[in-house]
């Protein structure tokens, strides 16, 4: 399988490409980057046979799958010109930053029948947190409650550049949200966003066509020492609780039922090969895209709302 990438960034050349270049049903064949260095480094590196520092060479090479990687106010752009010459695209979050971008996306995907599209949500792909969803059982009637300790922006982040690249839960906070909707089996309708103490924070409610509800806390004000992520689930009699992709456990009798892993497996690596899966065999994508559709639409409702100070239908 024919893969290029337009992008080979820091994440791309840590989370995605050390896993598609160890995948035997890969070939690794076009990358495109904004600098020529940039691009022989990764050609180096993963054993890409071109390179360019050009997108539309990637975009019109005989390929089977094309990666974006790339700022994130040119995703939308990338993806529908990638969609349009009947690829299939991964594109890393967030799909699009308005609802402008997400509808034009929408319309190419009607326009061309190509629905053949994958945004890099990896959470619901995480092994511990997968088991822990099947130790829970049945997730109706639960809710979700999901800290993120966010920590304080690097100097050199993108998100400190949010006019154009948007705000940093516009670019993060579709994860979240994701995962929420994949554990409720329900897509979102409803957000409601009020900001917290400190620049960037922002805490979320959230509805869901089942009636089942979440809440999001994203905030950069926590100790560095404190997990990243974690997420409590109540219901049913039951409580679960993933702390960090590094420990999980149920709470469904006298006793926790607890699962300890070493590392922090974020679920790439298992999504990369179903993206893979998918594409060989032309099975469904690993998300279905009206899930993608609507978790971006929560995403960029979250911005909406703080705006409103009221909440906002998805």
């Amino acid at each position: 399988m024919r893969l290029g990438f337009v992008g080979a960034g820091n994440y791309a050349s840590s989370m995605l490409l050390p896993h598609l270049q160890g995948n035997q049903d890969v070939v690794l064949a076009h990358v495109a980057t904004n600098k020529s260095l940039s691009a022989a480094n990764a050609q180096r590196r993963f054993g890409f046979r071109a390179v360019s520092t050009d997108a539309d060479a990637v975009l019109n090479a005989e390929l089977d799958a094309l990666f974006v990687v790339t700022r994130h106010s040119s995703h939308a752009e990338l993806a529908c010109r990638a969609l349009e010459t009947g690829k299939a695209v991964f594109v890393e979050k967030p799909l699009a930053l308005t609802d402008d971008e997400l509808d034009r996306i929408v319309a190419t995907v009607d326009a061309t029948g190509n629905d053949r599209l994958m945004v890099g949500f990896n959470r619901r792909f995480a092994p511990l947190l997968t088991d822990l969803r099947g130790r829970f059982g049945d997730v109706g009637g639960t809710s979700v409650r999901y800290l993120v300790n966010a920590g304080k922006l690097d100097s050199t982040s993108w998100y400190l550049d949010a006019g154009k690249e948007g705000s940093r839960f516009a670019g993060e906070g579709g994860h979240f949200i994701d995962t929420v909707s994949w554990w409720l089996d329900s897509l979102p309708t409803e957000v409601y966003a009020v900001p917290g103490p400190e620049t960037g924070d922002v805490l979320i409610t959230l509805r869901f066509a089942n009636g089942s509800v979440g809440t999001i806390s994203y905030v950069g004000g926590g100790n560095s020492r404190f997990p990243k992520e974690t997420i409590d689930i109540t219901g049913g009699g039951r409580n679960g609780r993933l702390d960090n992709f590094q420990s999980a456990s149920v709470w469904a009798g006298r006793k926790p039922s607890t699962k300890k892993v070493r590392g922090t497996d974020k679920g790439q690596k298992t999504e990369l090969e179903a993206f893979v899966q998918a594409v060989k065999t032309g099975s469904p994508m690993p998300i279905p895209f009206d899930s993608l559709v609507a978790t971006t639409r929560a995403t960029i409702a979250v911005d909406r709302s703080l705006a409103s100070g009221k909440p906002e239908k998805v």
